[in-house]
This record gives C-alpha cells, sequence and structure tokens, in this order.
C-alpha cells in the first residue's frame, strides 16, 4: 500500500484510465461494474485459484495462483487486471448506487446535506447534453485572463488564480503543511509544476521517442477542441513538449525523492524571490492570501530554477501556450465529451489496444469520490460498513502491534536508546479503522444542479483556501482525508510518514483483504499483512528518518543505523537481480521500502497468526488439505496475483517504488523461516533463499 502525506502537491497527470496506472499515479484505474466482468474470478482466497500441478518448491507463484492468473483477462477499459481492481469496480458499483439515490433524493433535502452536495454534483455531471452544448465555453474566461497577462506581476497573479481554482499549480505551487522538522506548527511549501506525462522517464529516455510522437498529436488535437487554429496546434505542441522535456530533466529522480533531505531546502523569502527572480513573488504570495516573508521549504529548486530560465528564454506567447495547456488538461474531466476522443487515440498508440472508455456513470463517480469524498464516504459507511467489521479488524491490529512491539523489545541488533525510541514510536502510532471521528465539513459550499465545471471550481476554491488558513494556527490534522489513498472509500492502507499514523478505509476491508468470519489464516495473512506492512513504513528506509513526533530526526546510533543499511542492501541486491521483463530489472533502490514494507507486513502476520492459534487450537486444523501456515502463504500470494500490459508495466517500473506482482508474491515469503516450514523447501530448491541472504530487521 501506499504512503501518504496530509499536504500532497498532486502529482499532475493526463485525464485518462490507462495512464494513471502506466505512470505510476496513486488514482486508480476504472473499469466497468463488477458485474460486467463475469469471466473474472471472484474475490478472496480459494483453492481453485491454485494450480496444484506445480511444485511449491520451485514455483510458488505459479502453486499458488497459476489457475487463477490464467483466468484473468485485462478488461478493455484497463491495462491491468489485478485483486485491487476488482474490489474497486465493486465499490464503483457501490458508489454509483449511492449516487444515483442522491440525485434523486437531493431536491428534497436541505442544501449542505451530503445527500444534496453528492446527488447534485452527480446530476450535474450526467447532465452530458448540456455540457456538450457548453463545449469549451467554460474555459473563456479562464483563457482571457491567461491572454491579459503582460508582466511579472500579472503572470504571478493569473498563476496564483489560477491554484486557487484549479486547486493545483502551474510551473509553481504553494501549500501548507506540518514543517517536516517540526511538526508543532505549520509552515510554507512551495514545489514545481507538472508534466504532462507524469514520469520524467518518459521524456528522458531515448527508447520512448514513440510514445512522445504520440504525445505531440495528442497535445495539438486537443489545442484545436480547445479553440487554438489547426495551422498553429502543431508547433504549439513541440513548444509545450520542449518546455515540459527541460521541467522533466530537472525535476527530482524517483529514487532522489526517497531522501528527505532533497525535498526539503528552507530558504528567507528573500532567496525564493531570487530563485523566481523572472515572476513578482510577493504578487504571487499576496494572491494566495499568504506573507510574502519569513521562510519557506523548497521541493523541487532546480525545477523551479529552469521555470526561472524559461521565463526569460521563451516568449510570452510561448508561456501563455503553456499555461493553457495545463488548463485544458486539468479541465478535461468537466468539458465536452469531444475531450475523450485525442485520448483514445494516444492510448491505442501506447498500449496497441483500444481502450474503451467507462461509462458517463462511472466516471461521475470518480470525479463525486475525488471532490466530495466525505460527504461521499458518510453516505456509503452507513449503508455498506458496519460496526462489527470495524472491531473485528481492530483486534486484529492490536495482535499486529503486539507482535511488532514483542521483536522492538527483543531485538539484539539495537542498541538501548535506539530501542527505547523505537518503541516510542510504534506505541504513539495511532492505528484507525474504517472513518474519522469528524468529517469534513463542505456544507458551505454551493453545489449546483445545472453547473458542472462551476461546481468543480468551487470544489477546488474550498480546498485551497481552507488549507492556506491552516499557516498560524494550532495543528489540527484532518482524518481519512487525501483523495485516492484514505477516504473511507479509497481501496488502500497507508502509513503517514508526517504523523506517524495508520488508516485503513471502510472500503478496503472486505474481500480479499479482509472476509468476515474467515478462517483465520486468510484474515491474518490478507489484512493482518496489510496492517504489518503499514507499521512497517515507520521503520523502512524512509520512515526511520523520522521520529516518534514525525519529525526528520536522527534518533538512531551510527552503528545501529549501520547495521541497518547493511541488511537493507540485501533486499536492493535481491530485487536488482530480478528480471520483470527481458532485458527490465527492478530497481532496488526505488524500490527498498515497500519491499521491506512487504517482509515485515507477512513476517508479523505469520507471528500473529501463530498466536492466535494456540489461544485457539480448535482453529489450528486442515482446510482442504491445507494446515493453517500454508493457508496464510497462500492467502498472501493470492492477493497480489495479476495481469499487466506489458507496455504499463515497463512505464511502472521506472518510476513506481511498488515491486510487480510476481515479485511480491515471493520475494517477502523468502525472508520468513515458516515459509520454508511449511512447504519443506530445502537448499537447493528454486524457491531457497540462502539464510546469509535474508533481511534481519523487524
Amino acid at each position: 500500500m501506499k504512503n501518504f502525506r496530509r499536504f500532497n502537491f498532486r502529482a499532475f497527470t493526463i485525464i485518462g484510465t490507462s495512464l494513471l496506472f502506466a505512470f505510476g499515479i496513486s488514482a486508480t484505474l476504472q473499469a466497468k461494474p463488477e458485474q460486467e466482468n463475469t469471466a473474472q474470478p471472484k474475490l478472496g482466497f480459494s483453492v481453485e485459484k491454485m494450480d496444484l500441478t506445480a511444485d511449491p518448491r520451485r514455483d510458488f507463484y505459479r502453486y499458488a495462483s497459476g489457475n487463477w492468473v490464467d483466468k484473468l483477462v485485462i478488461p478493455n477499459d484497463s491495462v491491468q487486471i489485478s485483486n485491487n481492481l476488482l474490489l474497486t469496480n465493486k465499490v464503483s458499483s457501490q458508489l454509483e448506487t449511492i449516487a444515483k439515490e442522491a440525485s434523486r433524493r437531493s431536491t428534497k433535502v436541505a442544501k449542505g446535506n451530503p445527500l444534496q452536495l453528492v446527488g447534485d454534483f452527480y446530476a450535474s455531471g450526467m447532465d452530458e447534453k448540456r455540457i456538450t452544448e457548453l463545449g469549451v465555453e467554460p474555459l473563456q474566461p479562464i483563457f482571457k485572463e491567461i491572454d491579459a497577462i503582460d508582466s511579472p506581476q500579472s503572470l504571478a497573479r493569473t498563476l496564483a488564480g489560477l491554484q486557487i481554482k484549479f486547486d493545483d499549480h502551474i510551473f509553481v505551487g504553494v501549500g501548507i503543511n506540518t514543517d517536516t522538522q517540526d511538526r508543532s506548527h505549520y509552515a510554507i511549501y512551495m514545489t514545481d509544476g507538472g508534466l504532462g506525462l507524469n514520469s520524467t522517464d518518459i521524456y528522458v529516455n531515448k527508447a520512448n521517442a514513440p510514445i512522445l510522437q504520440a504525445y505531440l498529436k495528442f497535445v495539438a488535437e486537443n489545442l484545436i477542441l480547445a479553440g487554438t487554429p489547426a495551422d498553429a496546434a502543431e508547433e504549439t505542441a513541440n513548444k509545450i513538449l520542449e518546455i515540459e522535456t527541460r521541467i522533466a530533466t530537472k525535476k527530482l529522480t524517483p529514487v532522489e525523492k526517497r531522501d528527505p533531505k532533497n525535498q526539503y531546502v528552507k530558504m528567507p523569502f528573500s532567496k525564493v524571490e531570487s530563485l523566481l527572480s523572472n515572476m513578482d513573488m510577493k504578487v504571487y504570495m499576496e494572491t494566495l492570501g499568504l506573507p510574502a516573508e519569513g521562510a519557506i521549504i523548497v521541493m523541487e529548486g532546480n525545477s523551479l530554477a529552469e521555470f526561472n530560465l524559461m521565463l526569460k528564454e521563451y516568449s510570452l506567447d510561448d508561456i501563455k501556450a503553456f499555461i493553457r495547456w495545463m488548463v485544458i488538461v486539468k479541465s478535461f474531466a468537466y468539458l465536452t465529451p469531444e475531450f475523450d476522443k485525442p485520448m483514445e487515440a494516444f492510448n491505442m498508440a501506447i498500449y496497441g489496444k483500444i481502450i474503451d472508455s467507462a461509462p458517463r456513470t462511472q466516471k461521475m463517480v470518480m470525479t463525486v469520490r475525488t471532490s466530495l469524498g466525505h460527504p461521499l464516504s458518510q453516505l456509503y459507511v452507513d449503508q455498506y460498513f458496519s460496526a462489527n467489521q470495524k472491531k473485528e479488524v481492530e483486534s486484529i491490529v492490536a495482535r499486529i502491534k503486539k507482535v511488532f512491539h514483542q521483536r522492538l523489545e527483543h531485538k539484539s541488533w539495537l542498541s538501548d536508546t535506539t530501542r527505547k525510541t523505537a518503541i516510542e514510536k510504534l506505541e504513539k502510532a495511532p492505528i484507525t479503522v474504517g472513518y474519522p471521528d469528524e468529517w469534513i465539513d463542505q456544507s458551505t459550499i454551493d453545489v449546483r444542479r445545472d453547473d458542472y465545471f462551476g461546481n468543480f471550481i468551487r470544489l477546488n476554491e474550498q480546498s485551497a483556501h481552507r488549507n492556506f488558513a491552516l499557516l498560524g494556527q494550532s495543528i489540527s490534522l484532518d482524518a481519512f482525508s487525501v483523495a485516492g489513498s484514505t477516504m473511507p472509500i479509497d481501496i488502500n492502507a497507508a502509513y503517514n510518514i508526517s504523523s506517524n499514523k495508520i488508516e485503513i478505509p471502510a472500503a478496503f476491508l472486505q474481500p480479499p483483504y479482509y472476509t468476515p468470519g474467515a478462517d483465520p489464516a486468510v484474515n491474518f495473512c490478507a489484512i493482518g499483512a496489510v496492517i504489518g506492512h503499514e507499521i512497517t513504513h515507520g521503520f523502512d528506509s524512509r520512515g526511520r528518518l523520522y521520529d516518534p513526533n514525525g519529525n526528520l530526526r536522527n534518533w538512531w546510533t551510527e552503528k545501529d543505523a549501520a547495521y541497518y543499511v547493511a541488511e537493507t542492501e540485501k533486499l536492493v541486491r535481491q530485487a536488482n537481480a530480478y528480471e520483470v521483463l527481458p532485458g527490465l530489472r527492478l530497481n532496488g533502490e526505488l524500490t527498498s521500502g515497500e519491499n521491506l514494507a512487504d517482509v515485515g507486513g507477512i513476517s508479523l502476520a505469520y507471528e500473529a497468526l501463530q498466536g492466535y492459534l494456540k489461544e485457539h487450537p480448535e482453529t489450528n486444523k486442515k482446510i482442504d488439505g491445507f494446515t493453517p501456515q500454508q493457508r496464510c502463504f497462500l492467502t498472501w500470494a493470492q492477493l497480489w496475483a495479476d495481469k499487466t500490459n506489458e507496455v504499463a508495466q515497463r512505464q511502472s517500473v521506472a518510476t513506481n517504488n511498488h515491486s510487480p506482482a510476481a515479485y511480491r508474491i515471493v520475494a517477502p515469503l523468502q525472508h520468513e523461516a515458516g515459509f520454508y516450514q511449511a512447504f519443506d523447501i530445502k537448499p537447493g530448491d528454486a524457491m531457497w533463499l540462502d539464510e546469509k541472504d535474508r533481511v534481519n530487521i523487524w
């Protein structure tokens, strides 16, 4: 599962289902409702998914899930099929039911009620006839503002205004979050703008030239739809790609981003003004309602410096053209469906297949869940999440956390000093299940049934102003609030490195991750392993750099740190040796954090299961011929089995800090002694990993 931060400069990506996965974005792929994918196997552990003709000692991946993988079919509207996608489809269908019912009832409830907010927003987006008739008219006032840019002051004012309108950034962005080195107060952060293609590798790797050619055509076609004359669109597209490429070459690489020091450069405002000397930063900050003074934490200094150079080197018309392009991309989903056509052609050029567009009902569900996550989550929790589910998962949480606590107490390699702080960090880490105690209040937003684009802008503006208002206030962190990661309707679980807390959303707590009343081995090694994975993130190669309060602080003795690094190098070497596809190997340094979390997750789950079986000996029995220990590891393997388009897989490996499914299924198990015992794996077997190569940290 992915880590999250409360304030997160959102990755900028083309609004397209396949691109979201391929370029490593955390948003979930859209597909048709689950009931339409009748050929796909059901969710949850099943012996029927195994290939019993395979030898678990030689190919555990095949043995555990081969029959299921054989039957998996990548849908026409995706580049992947996985448990996550299948569960997302199920939840999307549930949310669609909720949204449709809300739209029928929204005119009969008080304004600001979750039913009114969800229902009227959904209805406004379903009015396809009106949206089509409007075309790109909603963008015209914004284009006029951009056209009027004629000075460093008006440029700053316009870019700041656009950040508020879209709650996102173009070229430069500012936001409020707790100070990485002192979580007791809020600080101002600054970063660069995003890219049309959310992978720097695509811009700089010559092997991706065909993708860039398809992208140029995609940009030109969208510019024409937005009003650029056809004879100028191609030239403008080339200039846009040139600008994006320059930004891409200066952005931190995925590996560089793993070192938090690279994204924490505190500088006085006067230095920020020098960094961006070709734009009036005082005007920019004042437009946002923030002080043009004090210190600012800069996250992407090299990219911002490149932007400053481009302001001087490019004509004002080129800069305006790029800003217009950014506005178009951020607005795709809220404009005429004509914008779907260039995306379909682009997908075909990349993946060699036509990727069906999701039904408009499902697109609207995604839009509502992004902009009105808490009101929609309230309705979802009321209908689909029980108090009993919450209670049962919390009992597993307590067991997993207890096992980790015991390990911290007894790990011989830890010094007393490091051990004491590690235990404190674990004890201070709350693990919350389902939904927040207090919902974010969006009742004052004017959501209208006949103004889809206007609703989008007003929701963005409220979110942006809410963030800016945090500066100078006492610390108050929203729970379950990161869209696409920790909303109660998200299929995910996440560790927040800045607040040292873990959240497990309600929608996630169903098969295959959690099955009420299921065999303990299945639940412990599915949801229990996920919980252990997230706990381990607090002590992985990044998480260990933060103290119990979430501050970036070295609390390790030199000897302990050296041991830790040496052990994690085993994971780096193991991953580097793995060939994902012919000629394509994993990046061990990029994936080391997630790989360690996988090792910790299954190991903690297995030990917690063993403890449960001792307390409940009646459950320590074979089912379908398999012991609880065997069912544990089989459950883990089936959890991650998937099929992915080859092109998407190659793009993901370049930037994604999660390893591919085939690796996640086997590699973590090879560090757990119980795995070898459960399947009688011996030295010389393909699944055997020498003990000297097994990681021994947590």
